[in-house]
C-alpha cells in the first residue's frame, strides 16, 4: 500500500476510534438519560423511552407449569408452549405459520386477530388436545404500543410492513382474546411481552446463581437492531403514577428502547458517512445510536465509506476506468452488504485475502486488488471496533445504575444477549467487555462482568412474563 493510500486509510480509521476518555463520558451521559427517560411522561426524539413494562419480579428458575406465548414479530406468527421444570430447566414446542400478505394492510383489524386466534388454536389441537385446563398466554407484539399494565397496550403505529389503520390506538391484548374467546379457546392473554425484556426473563431464568455465582441483571439485543432492559426499583421510576402500582411493588422491568440514546448527537460520534447512512434510511434523525452499532447498518457504513473514498479518488480507480467510467451498479445500491459478509472479511487470513476476493465478486460483483482488499478489511474492522465499544456504554451504564441493589450480595454480574452480531460476529462479545474494563463502572469492586447468550426471548420469555402474570 503506497504512502498517500496508508495515510487515507489511517484517517478514516481514526474517524471510527474511540477512546477510553469518550466511553466514560458517553456512559455518564447514558446515565443522566435513564433518570430523565423516568421522569419524563412525554415521549420525544430527545429522550430515551424508559417503557415500564409492569413485570414485577425477575424469575427464580423454580417456576413450574405450562404456559403459553405467541410472538408476532412481523410477517411469521409463532406459537409455543414452555413447560417449566422448575430447576433452570424447561421443555419448549413450537410452530411457526406465515402471516398471508393480505391480512397485513388494506384489512381489518379483526381479520388479523382472527387468523392470530385460529393458529393458537391450531397449536392447541396438535400439541395439547389433552389439556382441559385453562392456559396463560404472553403475548410478544413487537411494534410500538403504549403499554399501561402487564396485560393492556394499545398500537401506536404498524412498522414492518404492517398497514391497518384501524387497529392504531386498540388494545392488542384485547383483540386477541376476544377472538381465542370468540373459537371458545381456554386460553387468557395475561401478559403484553416486549423481547428484549424477554432475553432478560429467559436468562434469569436459566440462569443458576449457585452454579455460575452471578446474578443476570440485563437483557439486551445486539442483532438486526438493539434494545436492553433491566430491573430498577420503583422509587427510580418516576413516571409511573403509584394508583397503577400495587402496594407491595418494589421494583420494575424496564424497557429501555436504548437505540434512541442521544437522538440529538450531543455526545456520539459522527462522521459524514454516519450522516449519509442516516439519510438513507425510512427514520432520519432517530435511533441514532442503534445506527451506529446494529447488524443492519454495519455493512451499509462500509459500503458508504469505499463510495465516497472511491469518489476523493482514493480507491477502485483503475476498474472505473477499465470499466469505462462506472462501477459494479451493487456497490451503488444502498442495504447491498450484510454484517454477516462483513464477518466473513474481517477474519480472512487466506493468501492475498482470497476469501475477501470472492466474497466482494459474489456480493456486490466487485473485482478487488490485493491492496484494495487489505484497505476493505481494515475498514470493517475499524466499524465493527466502534460498534462493539458503543455497546458497552449502555450495558456499564446499567451496572452503575443497579450496583447498589446487590452490594450486600458478593456474586458477579451478567449480562444475557441475543442477537447475530453478539452471537456470531468474531470478537465482538470481547470487544465490549474490554471497553466495559475501560469503563470500569464497578470502581474497584471484586466482582467479574460476563456475557451470556440468552436464546428465544420472545418465547421463553413471553411464558415467563405470562408465569408471574
Amino acid at each position: 500500500m503506497d504512502s498517500k493510500l496508508e495515510e487515507v486509510l489511517k484517517g478514516v480509521v481514526k474517524e471510527f476510534a474511540i477512546d477510553k476518555e469518550f466511553l466514560i463520558k458517553a456512559t455518564q451521559k447514558f446515565v443522566s438519560d435513564m433518570d430523565e427517560g423516568l421522569s419524563s411522561k412525554e415521549q420525544t426524539r430527545e429522550h430515551m423511552p424508559m417503557i415500564p413494562t409492569f413485570v414485577t419480579s425477575l424469575p427464580t428458575g423454580k417456576e413450574k407449569g405450562i404456559f403459553l406465548a405467541a410472538d408476532l414479530g412481523g410477517t411469521n406468527f409463532r406459537v409455543c408452549s414452555i413447560n417449566l421444570h422448575g430447576d433452570h430447566t424447561f421443555e419448549l414446542k413450537q410452530s411457526k405459520f406465515k402471516v398471508p400478505q393480505d391480512l397485513m394492510s388494506n384489512n381489518t383489524a379483526e381479520n388479523l386477530f382472527r387468523y392470530l386466534a385460529s393458529k393458537v388454536g391450531s397449536f392447541l389441537n396438535e400439541h395439547h388436545s389433552e389439556t382441559s385446563e385453562s392456559l396463560k398466554l404472553g403475548f410478544t407484539f413487537s411494534f410500538p404500543v403504549n403499554q399501561t399494565a402487564l396485560n393492556r397496550g394499545t398500537l401506536i403505529r404498524w412498522t414492518k410492513g404492517f398497514d391497518l389503520p384501524e387497529c392504531v390506538n386498540k388494545d392488542v391484548v384485547e383483540l386477541l382474546q376476544a377472538n381465542l374467546d370468540a373459537l371458545k379457546l381456554n386460553v387468557d392473554v395475561v401478559a403484553l411481552a416486549n423481547d428484549t425484556v424477554g432475553t432478560l426473563l429467559s436468562r434469569a431464568y436459566s440462569n443458576n446463581p449457585s452454579q455460575t455465582n452471578a446474578n443476570t441483571v440485563v437483557g439486551a439485543i445486539f442483532g438486526t437492531g438493539t434494545n436492553g432492559a433491566y430491573f430498577d426499583t420503583i422509587d427510580k421510576i418516576k413516571k409511573l403514577d403509584s394508583a397503577s402500582v400495587g402496594k407491595n411493588v418494589s421494583g420494575m422491568v424496564i424497557n429501555t428502547e436504548w437505540g434512541s440514546f442521544d437522538n440529538t448527537l450531543e455526545i456520539l460520534p459522527s462522521t459524514k458517512y454516519d450522516v449519509i447512512v442516516d439519510k438513507e434510511t425510512a427514520n432520519p434523525g432517530y435511533h441514532l445510536f442503534e445506527k451506529r452499532i446494529s447488524g443492519m447498518f454495519l455493512g451499509e457504513l462500509l459500503r458508504v465509506t469505499l463510495i465516497e473514498l472511491f469518489k476523493e479518488g482514493h480507491i477502485f480507480t483503475d476498474l472505473y476506468k477499465s470499466r469505462g467510467g462506472s462501477l459494479p451498479h451493487r456497490l451503488a445500491e444502498p442495504w447491498q452488504l450484510s454484517s454477516e459478509v462483513l464477518s466473513y472479511m474481517q477474519i480472512d487470513d487466506s493468501t492475498d485475502l482470497k476469501m475477501s476476493q470472492l466474497i466482494l465478486e459474489n456480493v456486490l460483483r466487485l473485482p478487488t486488488t490485493k491492496v484494495e482488499r487489505i484497505f476493505i478489511q481494515q475498514l470493517t474492522q475499524a466499524i465493527s471496533n466502534r460498534a462493539a465499544y458503543l455497546s458497552a456504554i449502555p450495558l456499564a451504564a446499567i451496572l452503575i445504575r443497579v450496583k447498589d441493589q446487590y452490594k450486600d450480595d458478593p456474586k458477579d454480574f451478567e449480562f444475557g444477549c441475543d442477537g447475530s452480531v453478539v452471537e456470531f460476529y468474531p470478537g465482538f462479545r470481547e470487544k465490549v467487555l474490554k471497553a466495559i474494563e475501560l469503563i470500569d463502572p464497578l470502581k474497584g469492586e471484586n466482582k467479574k462482568v460476563r456475557l451470556q447468550i440468552a436464546k428465544d426471548g420472545s418465547g421463553v420469555g413471553a411464558a415467563l412474563c405470562a408465569s408471574v402474570a
